[in-house]
């Protein structure tokens, strides 16, 4: 099914991750940890919704990060309500405002406008038993080949979860016909980072750490790498700062050395 955005998606069942038999058997789904950033298409997580929640692969997608096109805003006083596609669906999404964040305002103003690719970063709901997102951040993206890489993305963590002995069926289903081209979204500059996200067990550990700082500067990298010297160098640890900060999570503060979490 074509969309006037240039954009490409197919409803039928080309998305899921069953196995030949149709059934994805009888065995225990693994948990995915609360700290754990999936990235994912619309499709997945329609799909989602039915299956209580739980991803098609098993996965629990507790923190979601997904990178779509703006075909609607509505603003109130209280939150954004978003209507976003990917070429695999559409989805509604609702961010609370915080105006007390002048930095995290300014971002929201730029990427609440129609036509414009976002990053979102949030978690899936259902309300009136159709999926939701409930945003943390939805930011505009930086560049072109975000996209580009989002859509790696999904193909590799999903690649990763199998070699886990977890997933019955390819990853890549979930893409559907998906079809970016001649679509006249706003886009930056590319970016020549089209590979896969990695890093994501220090990521985590990050997150943990600057979720237990209470200091008004925010938690340091030198003080993260100081607590880790045995198992980080401090390049790693630096960039998987400055990697959540581009994911949305986290921001920094009083310089580029210190963050806190949005």
């Amino acid at each position: 099914m074509a969309n006037r955005f240039g954009m490409e998606y197919n409803s039928g069942s080309g998305g899921d991750f069953q196995s030949p038999g149709g059934s994805q058997g009888g065995g225990a789904r693994k948990a995915t940890d609360e700290q754990t950033l999936i990235p994912v298409t619309i499709k997945m997580l329609l799909e989602a919704v039915p299956n209580n929640k739980i991803l098609l692969d098993g996965r629990e997608p507790y923190h979601i990060k997904l990178v779509a096109a703006v075909t609607a805003v509505n603003k109130t006083s209280t939150s954004y309500g978003y209507t976003v596609e990917d070429g695999t669906g559409s989805i509604e999404v609702k961010e609370w405002i915080d105006e007390g964040n002048l930095e995290i305002t300014k971002m929201r103003e730029e990427a609440a406008q129609d036509h414009q690719y976002v990053r979102i970063i949030g978690k899936l709901e259902e309300y009136d038993s159709k999926a939701q997102i409930v945003a943390v951040a939805v930011r505009k993206l930086s560049s072109g080949n975000e996209l580009t890489h989002h859509l790696l993305e999904v193909v590799y963590e999903g690649e990763k979860y199998k070699k886990s002995g977890q997933i019955v069926g390819s990853p890549s289903a979930a893409m559907g016909n998906m079809n970016f081209g001649n679509n006249n979204m706003h886009s930056s500059e590319p970016i020549t980072n089209t590979g896969a996200a990695t890093g994501g067990g220090l990521q985590s550990e990050v997150m943990t750490y600057l979720t237990n700082v209470t200091a008004e500067e925010g938690g340091s990298v030198d003080v993260f790498v100081e607590m880790n010297k045995s198992k980080y160098s401090y390049a790693d640890v630096k960039a998987a700062f400055e990697n959540l900060a581009e994911e949305g999570l986290v921001y920094s503060t009083v310089d580029e050395s210190h963050y806190s979490l949005i």
